[in-house]
């Protein structure tokens, strides 16, 4: 099974509906960036990354 990604906040999983936010996830992904502590890394604070995880850096709906 393929790594999906949600388009509306790009978080990276397995499952057809993202855990953070209950969107439809989409298997056109590409980037990728891995995020242990956002309030301590500016790059998550750039891309507006609240939650530890992994995240795709471009989705596309399907």
């Amino acid at each position: 099974m393929a790594e999906r990604a949600c388009p509306r906040c790009n978080y990276v999983s397995f499952d057809k509906t993202c855990p953070l936010c209950g969107t439809e996830t989409s298997a056109d992904w590409t980037g990728l960036i891995v995020v242990i502590d956002p309030d301590e890394s500016q790059l998550a604070q750039e891309l507006n990354i609240t939650s530890p995880g992994r995240y795709a850096l471009k989705v596309r709906k399907k």
